[in-house]
C-alpha cells in the first residue's frame, strides 16, 4: 500500500512539473527518501558490487552526484581512500545519512536545486571515478568509468521527462565530474547537462605537473575517459590534462560549466604535493605551497578560462576543502562575508538568460 501511494504521488508530482520545465525521472522511487539502487555491472576496487542512491524531487532537474573520498596511486594515498572494503546495501543508511545539506537541502530558500532529484554516485574506485583498470595495482579494480557508464545505462532511459541534467562532485567527484562529462552529455542528447565541479581543479602543467599527471594516467588508464577529439590532453611529457576545460567549453558553447574552488585549499595541495615540484621531491609527500597553489587557481580563473564565457569559476579565500555540503547562502569569497554569495552564483549559473561570471576573493 505504502509503494503505490509513492507512486501515485510520483505521478501528481510528474504531471504538475510537466506543465513547467519537465518532472522527475521514472525511477520508481518515493519521493523525498533516499532509496538504494543496485547498479547491474557496477563494482568496486575489492570487485564486490555496488549501486546508487536515489532521491527523488518533484521539478524536471536532476543533479547526478559524484562522491569524493581521495585518490589511491601509491601506497600512502590508497592507505586512506574512500570505501576500500566496498559500498553497497548493508552500508547504505549510514553512509547516505549526511547528504540532506548544502545542495541536497530541500528546506533552503537559498538553494536553487532544492527540489531537484538527486542521484549519489558511491566513491568506492580510488580512481576519481575515472580509472579504465581492472587489473590495478594491489589487485585493486580501477574501474569508476564504467561504473559511471553503468550507471547512465540505468538512468537515461528513466529520464524523458528530465529538462536539465547537472552533473557534480566534490574532491575526487569535482574531478570524476570533469572527465565524465562528454559521455554524459551525449548519453542525454538534446537534454542540457551543466558542469558543476566543487574542489577539483586542474590546474596548468606548472602546478599539476606532467609527471604526476603521467602517474594517474598509467595507474588508472586516465586516458581512456578523455574526450577522443582533445587532442592536447595528452602531451608526450603526460601533461595536458587542464586543456579539457577549454575543448568542453569549445565542444558545448550553449552549456554552461562550473568550477569551485578554495585557493589555498589543503586537500588538493596535498596529493598535488606528490607531484609538485617535480616527482622526486614529491615523492616525500608534503603539500604544495599555498602561494604556489594560489597562483595556479589564479592561472586557471583569469588565463586558461577567461576567454571562455560558459566556464566560470568561484574562488573562496580558505584553505578549506569542498563547498557544496555547506549552506550555499553563507558561503561567500571573503572570510568577512561580503562579495556574491555561492547561492546567487549557483542560480545564475542555472539560469541561461542571466548574466555569469567568476567571482573572486
Amino acid at each position: 500500500m505504502k509503494r503505490l501511494v509513492g507512486l501515485v504521488l510520483i505521478f501528481v508530482a510528474a504531471c504538475a512539473d510537466n506543465q513547467d520545465g519537465g518532472g522527475p525521472p521514472t525511477l520508481g522511487t518515493t519521493p523525498h527518501q533516499w532509496v538504494y539502487v543496485p547498479v547491474d555491472g557496477a563494482r568496486c576496487m575489492n570487485g564486490s558490487p555496488t549501486g546508487i542512491g536515489v532521491n527523488l524531487g518533484t521539478s524536471g532537474d536532476l543533479v547526478i552526484y559524484l562522491e569524493g573520498g581521495g585518490a589511491c596511486f601509491n601506497s600512502s594515498t590508497c592507505s586512506h581512500v574512500a570505501h576500500p572494503s566496498g559500498w553497497g546495501p548493508d552500508t547504505f543508511d549510514s553512509e547516505i545519512t549526511p547528504y540532506n545539506i548544502g545542495i541536497f537541502d530541500r528546506i533552503d530558500d537559498a538553494n536553487p536545486l532544492r527540489d531537484a532529484t538527486f542521484v549519489f554516485v558511491p566513491y568506492c574506485t580510488g580512481d576519481v571515478h575515472a580509472g579504465s583498470n581492472p587489473t590495478g595495482m594491489g589487485n585493486r579494480a580501477f574501474v569508476g568509468y564504467a561504473n559511471v557508464g553503468h550507471d547512465l545505462d540505468l538512468i537515461v532511459p528513466q529520464s524523458q521527462q528530465v529538462k536539465r541534467v547537472v552533473l557534480t562532485g566534490s574532491s575526487a567527484g569535482g574531478f570524476g565530474a570533469l572527465l565524465n562529462y562528454d559521455r554524459t552529455q551525449v548519453a542525454f542528447g538534446t537534454t542540457p547537462v551543466l558542469l558543476l565541479d566543487d574542489s577539483g581543479p586542474p590546474l596548468g602543467d606548472n602546478y599539476l605537473t606532467p609527471c604526476l599527471q603521467k602517474l594517474f594516467r598509467t595507474t588508472w588508464n586516465l586516458d581512456a575517459a578523455l574526450p577522443a577529439g582533445c587532442t592536447t590532453c595528452t602531451q608526450p611529457d603526460g601533461g595536458g590534462l587542464a586543456n579539457a576545460l577549454g575543448y568542453l567549453a569549445d565542444a558545448y558553447p550553449d552549456r554552461r560549466f562550473g568550477l569551485v574552488t578554495a585557493n589555498r585549499d589543503g586537500v588538493v595541495r596535498s596529493f598535488f604535493g606528490y607531484g609538485y615540484p617535480d616527482c622526486v621531491a614529491g615523492a616525500a609527500g608534503n603539500p604544495m605551497p599555498e602561494t604556489d597553489f594560489a597562483a595556479g587557481i589564479t592561472e586557471l580563473r583569469d588565463q586558461t578560462l577567461a576567454n571562455h564565457s560558459n566556464f566560470r569559476v568561484y574562488t573562496k579565500d580558505s584553505g578549506q576543502h569542498v563547498w557544496l555540503l555547506f549552506e550555499p547562502g553563507k558561503i561567500s569569497p571573503r572570510p568577512d562575508g561580503t562579495g556574491k554569495h555561492l547561492s546567487d552564483w549557483l542560480s545564475e549559473m542555472l539560469d541561461p538568460s542571466a548574466q555569469w561570471d567568476s567571482v573572486a576573493p
